[in-house]
């Protein structure tokens, strides 16, 4: 008996050996959780298939996490149309069931590639006004909020038969002093919201934009047209000082992709707006106030000397692209400025009572 025993251990282990190594060999037939539509990324964009795979039913994975590797999955019976994808892909979380569950793997692996992606374009960009950006102004100052609306169709021109959307909006960040959060959706005439499944997705330092998508999760889609939501953010006006002059400011949209329950593009246009960034009124040439800052040009030190009616809260030095190469917060009178290479840059400083600029040269 203990032979019998002994001998089942021994067969079983090659064949549990076998399925371990073909789980961790697995390629395009299996799930990485967050790439609903299997093009080798997680994005926005897979929003929209797990937008037509709502409801859906199937195997559940034995393993349920959600961690950017290969899940060995069994085959639904569903399969997408746009690249015949199995529905397995948009079930995320492993648990048998496309649903909201999915899309946090989306956010967690966002951006996250494996040896399907191409790197090939998912939206277009073609010009025109059926998606549009408005800015609520036509100038902004330093420090201001700014308001985006998004608007989809026009009276003349209403969308028909979309189940979901996905889009990216350029805001420049070089601009940006921060972006408010939450991102306010318009439920008018794509909602109600329990009929949707909402995304978006900005990662600062990274990217310039801000990626959204909806998809309808009840298999019905919608017409007609209206605002479906609204970015504020607050500008900084830093690269305006190296002009002394108004600065124009753009937003984009790019990259959209609509699709109707066929999973169709439907070639959705897109437009931006423009407005302009005042420079400050406040801001002075550092040769007009009391404060002495030297040498000019200067190599790793620079010395400070305020009088006794100014007080430095903050430096700035910034170079000709508008990037800030070093900061400081209330500065002691001896500063060392090393990890830059030579070239013209603009210094400004910040006072309890004003703003200066002024060129500044490091050989």
């Amino acid at each position: 008996m203990k032979s019998l025993k002994t001998s089942f251990f021994l067969l079983i282990m090659p064949l549990w050996s076998l399925t371990f190594l073909t789980a961790q060999d697995c390629t395009n037939f299996c799930v990485w959780p967050g790439d609903a539509n299997n093009n080798g990324i997680a994005n926005h964009f897979d929003v929209l298939q797990l937008g037509i795979a709502s409801e859906a039913t199937g195997p559940f994975r034995a393993d349920e996490n959600v961690d950017w590797s290969a899940k060995e999955a069994v085959d639904w019976n569903q399969f997408f149309n746009t690249n015949n994808a199995n529905y397995k892909h948009a079930d995320a979380n492993g648990d048998g069931f496309a649903d909201i569950g999915d899309i946090y793997a989306i956010g967690d692996n966002f951006n996250q590639t494996n040896d399907l992606y191409t790197g090939a374009p998912e939206g277009n960009n073609i010009e025109g006004p059926d998606l549009t950006a408005s800015l609520n102004f036509n100038s902004y100052t330093d420090g201001e909020t700014v308001t985006i609306d998004i608007t989809l169709g026009s009276p003349e021109n209403p969308v028909e038969n979309l189940m979901g959307l996905a889009f990216s909006l350029d805001i420049d960040t070089a601009y940006v002093q921060q972006v408010i959060e939450p991102v306010t959706w318009d439920f008018g005439f794509i909602g109600p919201e329990e009929d949707l499944f909402l995304f978006d997705k900005w990662e600062p330092g990274i990217s310039d934009a801000i990626d959204f998508s909806f998809a309808r999760n009840n298999g019905v889609p919608i017409n007609g047209y209206g605002r479906i939501l609204t970015v504020q953010l607050v500008i900084i006006d830093d690269l305006s000082l190296r002009f002394n002059e108004p600065q124009p400011y753009e937003i984009k949209i790019k990259d959209v992709l609509g699709i109707d329950p066929n999973e169709t593009d439907l070639l959705i246009t897109a437009q931006g707006d423009e407005a302009t960034l005042q420079v400050a009124t406040n801001v002075k040439n550092l040769s007009d106030s009391d404060i002495k800052i030297h040498p000019n040009p200067f190599q790793d030190v620079l010395i400070i000397e305020p009088s006794s009616e100014e007080k430095i809260e903050e430096i700035k030095l910034i170079d000709s692209f508008g990037k800030v190469v070093f900061s400081q917060t209330s500065p002691t009178q001896k500063i060392e400025i090393l990890a830059i290479p030579v070239g013209m840059y603009f210094l400004y400083v910040k006072t309890h009572k004003n703003h200066y600029v002024q060129k500044m040269v490091k050989r």
